[in-house]
């Protein structure tokens, strides 16, 4: 009897493998309790047959019959080192073809785990960090007490967003009407804010974003929770006033035919909203948002920078050659991220070859 309930709990997890193709984990019929909880905090051994494969940590029984001491710790249980599951923390072996779209955490030192090379806090999104978020103004910071976790982004058990970003429907919530939607496939309707080319594909290629308010960026707005002042359209005074624009608009800001121009000279171009769904720098509707200059979850650039060479270069300096899609870009600098767009800071005529290597 024993052999028999493993084998239909063994063909109910194949049959579950067809539906996670369907849509995103952690969600639905996706959402398995025991990935992240036991219930008499008394496991000592995996279960490979039935699909759990990470026993609890020592030290168990822990609050809410969670299966590690912390959220952060459960998280990273599965997502730190795993090839069947994203890394999302530090370097990884299993990237998909040019590197994770939101690119790598980094951690803060204490906690049982160590940044890998190359990732420093700062590079991002720094978990168990208590720091008050750049940009924020409320009264009361939206990150835990106990320090950045993966929940304070993610609803771990699961949401309609892209990514189970999180939301709420109730107006005390800082997440109050945060909805960040997705579609997966098709022909792009631009009536979601997120089109996946694939369900599950969290690779560079896979994913594009769509403008469905030519005025706004539902991602910006969900990103401004906690960097209040960082995001918003010209209309907005945190973005530009009498004197100008003080800060870089996050929506309400397609580019002009000559940062088209400029956008097009490159070979790696930095993802856009559009809403015509084209996103091939043909349209007027190329929008930049958060997404455009930053990993969501970082990288080894500084603040989670994209960095793409800038192969514009007219001068009398060789342009340098593009390479392959990294999380960090293909290489270059701060500055040849902002000549995405726009035009300044070209090699003018006469330009020292002997200024700049």
């Amino acid at each position: 009897m024993k052999r028999l309930l493993l084998s239909l709990v063994v063909l109910a997890l194949a049959g579950l493998t067809t539906v996670a193709m369907a849509g995103d984990y952690h969600v639905g019929q996706l959402l398995v309790c025991s990935d992240c909880h036991v219930m008499h905090g008394s496991q000592s051994h995996t279960y490979p047959e039935t699909g759990e494969l990470n026993p609890p940590g020592t030290g168990a029984p822990f609050a809410r019959l969670l299966r590690q001491s912390s959220v952060n710790s459960l998280c990273l249980s599965c997502h730190d080192g795993r090839t069947d599951v994203p890394d999302v923390l530090g370097a990884t072996t299993a990237a998909p073809t040019n590197g994770r779209l939101g690119g790598a955490l980094n951690v803060e030192s204490g906690h049982g785990y160590v940044n890998d090379a190359g990732y420093v806090v700062g590079d991002g999104h720094s978990l168990w960090s208590a720091a008050t978020p750049p940009g924020f103004t409320g009264t009361t910071s939206p990150v835990s007490t106990a320090g950045l976790g993966c929940s304070d982004c993610h609803s771990v058990h699961g949401a309609a967003n892209y990514r189970n970003m999180r939301s709420s429907t109730r107006s005390t919530s800082v997440w109050y009407n945060k909805f960040v939607t997705y579609e997966v496939g098709g022909t792009p309707t631009n009536t979601k804010d997120v089109y996946e080319a694939a369900a599950r594909g969290y690779g560079w290629n896979n994913v594009n974003y769509q403008e469905v308010d030519p005025a706004k960026s539902a991602y910006g707005a969900w990103c401004m929770t906690c960097h209040t002042t960082f995001h918003g359209s010209p209309a907005d005074l945190n973005i530009e006033t009498l004197a100008g624009v003080i800060r870089h608009p996050t929506a309400g800001a397609d580019l002009s035919s000559s940062n088209l121009t400029q956008y097009n000279l490159h070979t790696n171009k930095v993802k856009l909203m559009d809403g015509l769904g084209k996103w091939d720098g043909t349209t007027a509707t190329m929008t930049p948002s958060c997404f455009t200059c930053h990993k969501s979850h970082g990288n080894q650039n500084g603040f989670g920078l994209i960095w793409f060479v800038d192969n514009t270069t007219t001068g009398p300096n060789p342009a340098p050659t593009p390479g392959a899609i990294t999380e960090q870009g293909d290489g270059g600098s701060y500055r040849d991220l902002c000549r995405q767009c726009h035009t300044q800071g070209n090699f003018p005529v006469g330009n020292p070859v002997a200024i700049i290597p």
